[in-house]
């Protein structure tokens, strides 16, 4: 099955470092892929290429389904020094894989305002290049 790519951005605030809301742009593709339950476990690959798992939650009843990251989402704030005011960018892109099937592939990237400006505004960078 052919799906679009899709980026999602948002900036974090106190109670999505420990569980984010994410967009409905998100869930909107997600939802074909969870073939009914209420979550979706993902591995997702930083800018480095590392390997992180996360669970994708939605609620298993009701008409809002308020799309979130749960199992392994902490655990990336930690290692990556994620703080409210950050910028999460998660994206999905579908590959041909090495069987020759198409295959989701993720990318997640956290930016925060850098000491740099351009034309008067902050650059963002990896929080990777800050920590």
């Amino acid at each position: 099955m052919a799906l679009p790519n899709f980026e999602s951005s948002k900036i974090l605030s106190k109670s999505d470092i420990t569980k984010p809301a994410l967009s409905n742009e998100m869930a909107r593709h997600m939802i074909p892929l969870m073939n009914g339950r209420h979550f979706l476990d993902l591995t997702v690959e930083d800018i480095w290429g590392q390997q992180w798992p996360l669970r994708y939650y939605t609620r298993p009843n009701g008409n809002r389904i308020c799309p979130v990251f749960t199992i392994g989402w902490y655990l990336y704030v930690k290692a990556k020094g994620v703080r409210v005011g950050d910028q999460l960018i998660f994206s999905g892109r579908q590959v041909v894989g090495a069987d020759g099937e198409l295959e989701m592939r993720y990318k997640i990237r956290v930016t925060r305002p850098g000491p740099v400006t351009f034309n008067g505004e902050p650059v963002p960078l990896d929080v990777e290049y800050l920590a």
